[in-house]
């Protein structure tokens, strides 16, 4: 029996653990007393729980389409977008953890106050990273909903006319991108332009489905509210537990049946282009390095690093979490490469997917039989709420205690407490409108990293700089908020600045020469012995936008319209080419390169020329807060206690950690324990690499 495309069965395992998920809420809402024990888990999370909150933290079900995503457009190189870049970041976890334990405060904008005695600049980062949250929780939604469209879908019998106009233009759209690829069509052929505008737009899609956005969103956030509204960060802990199981059996299952389906890895090497296999395809080293730059200085500042790395017993408990889940979710990611070339394999060339996006509920719809369908849906959709669960608590702590406490002051534990808890409701019914606004999975997160470097970089300087000033921080972050996040989403909203001619500039189209197996149609033009041998063919490099995401057509369909700008304005781009970099010259690695380190390296370059000119506040406070950053965390509360009250007597009793004793570096000397973690942990990154390459020889 079938009901809104799915299987009975399937539809009873996914209201199954929906009841799981609920009941987990409850039963963990009995412990939760006052707000350490609804934003911390009463910082009693042991290893096994650290391990399952960070992993199921980073490796939540956003990750597997959203890799498969970026391998799906690009090929294996488009991993290091999508997420394998964390991979060169996970080292420096070791010494991260022991940051935010030995911070000893409850959310990160807390900091703020316990460095500088600066509330303003906790509202600013509070605000500025409710932003952020909501941001990332509408790319869970928008992911959440694009993988459960793509496995409830219509039958034909089910389409209306316009389902079928719609198809039918796809299908034309891909038969000329077909011909343009191989060189048979121009890129700026009429009739190519018009269809290509179409698709650019969203206006084509290869599938019809049964769910429409805004009702799931508001069905999938309701669940959410509910669980962790009564149980806060440990019932998203316990669901983390049960949703990272889940994910690794689920990507682990779906790899041997789309080999069988594509007859191994020699089947899968056949069908799918050799660039494609590629590492660096679509990605220069200089491009990764970038990219990694920027993803490590985000991390510093997400705002739940002190709902994780805070909430552990100690310091080696928060790294065992950090470091294990992490390296865990590394692993699972090559599993998520190898399903984006699944995908490929599976829905290449006339077949190919309108939204890469779909990727992965496509997959699971060809592939997965009555039972395993339902449990990867359930994987999918339920799995990425105890991560929705996590921010959640995050942004509640930043409103309750960073926003709502210092103007509604004298309240018991108890109310604030409730204030918390219902301001769940609000952050989640927000997180909607993002994903009501945005829609492209693949950028959304990559706007996601790139706009939480500027708090990132202010956390790294503040650890590790004494000389940083509150007022160069609030100087820089109004620099930052209008420059990089207001202007690039404001400007584009108004025509004349969209329609600019000098803005609508693009890279050149150029060919390359790209393996790739042969075709029946290249065996009868000679051009090879049999199917699926090796042969290189041209690949027309299309050409981008450089200042917006896209450039389109006002009207798609009308191929007299004039173009316009689509997406954010890349103004990275556009001052470098105001200072004589010739942007429109740069392929797209380049162009990645460019906007990744302008947006890394300017927050540095602010904060630290108007640190040295602004006032740098009491000696005193700078002191203890240094001295409390180099106090090892006690075994117990009291012995922690002690230990802090013979630092802020003493605060120069740990000085000869210091490598430079006499300096405002307040960079420490290595132990011996932390030379053999962190070189320990670049020989794991080593072994991961080298099983990526080996599953990706396999069959060639």
């Amino acid at each position: 029996m079938i009901i809104w495309g799915l299987h009975v069965v399937d539809l009873a395992i996914v209201f199954g653990f929906l009841v799981l998920i609920l009941a987990i809420g409850v039963w963990s809402g009995r412990s939760v007393k006052k707000q350490s024990d609804f934003y911390l888990g009463g910082r009693t999370l042991g290893n096994i729980l650290q391990f399952f909150l960070q992993f199921g933290n980073a490796t939540d079900t956003t990750g597997a389409p959203t890799v498969a995503t970026a391998v799906y457009r690009q090929g294996v190189g488009g991993a290091w977008l999508g997420g394998f870049q964390t991979l060169f970041i996970t080292p420096f976890f070791w010494f991260t953890q022991p940051w935010y334990r030995r911070a000893r405060v409850t959310t990160m904008a807390d900091l703020f106050v316990d460095r500088f005695d600066s509330k303003s600049l906790a509202i600013a980062y509070a605000a500025f990273n409710i932003f952020i949250a909501l941001f990332t929780m509408g790319v869970g939604n928008v992911a959440a909903y694009k993988v459960a469209s793509a496995m409830v879908l219509k039958p034909e019998s089910a389409y209306t006319q316009a389902d079928r106009t719609e198809l039918d233009r796809y299908k034309q759209y891909r038969a000329f991108k077909a011909d343009v690829d191989a060189g048979r069509v121009l890129p700026d052929s009429e009739p190519f332009k018009t269809l290509a505008n179409e698709y650019n737009a969203g206006e084509l899609a290869s599938s019809i489905s049964y769910i429409t956005p805004v009702p799931f969103y508001i069905g999938y956030s309701l669940v959410v509210c509910i669980y962790i509204s009564l149980g806060g960060l440990k019932a998203a802990v316990i669901t983390n537990a049960v949703q990272g199981l889940l994910i690794i059996v689920m990507s682990v299952l779906i790899i041997p049946v789309g080999l069988l389906k594509l007859h191994g890895f020699s089947g899968l090497h056949a069908v799918v282009p050799e660039f494609m296999f590629l590492v660096t395809s679509n990605a220069t080293w200089y491009s990764v390095a970038a990219v990694v730059l920027g993803s490590l200085l985000q991390v510093f500042g997400l705002m739940h690093n002190m709902s994780t790395g805070g909430s552990a017993k100690n310091e080696d408990t928060a790294r065992f979490g950090m470091l294990s889940g992490a390296f865990t979710k590394r692993l699972v990611i090559v599993a998520w490469i190898l399903c984006g070339l699944l995908a490929l394999g599976l829905f290449y060339g006339p077949t190919a997917l309108s939204d890469p996006d779909f990727a992965w509920g496509a997959m699971s719809v060809k592939l997965l039989p009555v039972g395993l369908m339902g449990l990867m849906l359930s994987g999918m959709l339920l799995g990425h709420m105890p991560t929705v669960g996590v921010q959640a608590v995050a942004v509640s702590g930043l409103a309750t205690r960073n926003l709502y406490a210092p103007l509604v002051k004298g309240k018991s534990e108890k109310h604030y407490l409730r204030f918390g808890q219902l301001s769940i409701i609000l952050v989640l019914a927000a997180s909607i409108l993002f994903a009501m606004i945005f829609s492209d999975l693949f950028e959304m997160f990559i706007f996601m990293i790139r706009y939480g470097i500027y708090f990132g970089v202010v956390v790294y300087i503040i650890f590790f700089w004494r000389r940083v000033t509150a007022a160069a921080i609030m100087i820089s972050f109004f620099i930052w908020i209008i420059g990089i996040v207001a202007l690039p989403l404001a400007l584009p909203t108004v025509a004349a600045f969209r329609q600019s001619p000098s803005l609508l500039a693009q890279t050149e189209v150029y060919t390359e020469q790209t393996l790739t197996g042969a075709t029946d149609a290249d065996v009868a033009a000679h051009r090879a012995d049999h199917v699926g041998q090796p042969i290189s063919k041209p690949h027309v490099v299309a050409p981008v936008s450089v200042y917006f995401d896209k450039v389109v057509r006002i009207r798609p369909d009308d191929p007299t319209s004039p173009m316009a700008g689509l997406g954010r304005f890349n103004v990275e781009t556009y001052i470098l080419n105001r200072l004589g970099l010739p942007v429109t010259k740069l392929h797209t690695s380049g162009l990645t390169t460019v906007g990744w380190l302008f947006d890394s390296l300017m927050p540095f370059l602010t904060i630290i020329g108007l640190s040295l000119v602004t006032d740098p506040g009491d000696p005193v406070r700078a002191d203890r807060f240094y001295a409390k950053m180099r106090t090892p965390v006690g075994a117990t509360p009291e012995l922690d206690r002690l230990e802090i009250e013979k630092s802020n007597a003493d605060p120069h009793r740990f000085d000869d950690q210091k490598v430079f004793r006499h300096s405002q570096l307040q960079y420490a000397k290595w132990t011996k324990k932390d030379c053999i973690g962190f070189f320990g942990c670049w020989v794991i990154v080593g072994l991961i690499l080298m099983f990526l390459f080996g599953i990706l020889s396999l069959g060639k």
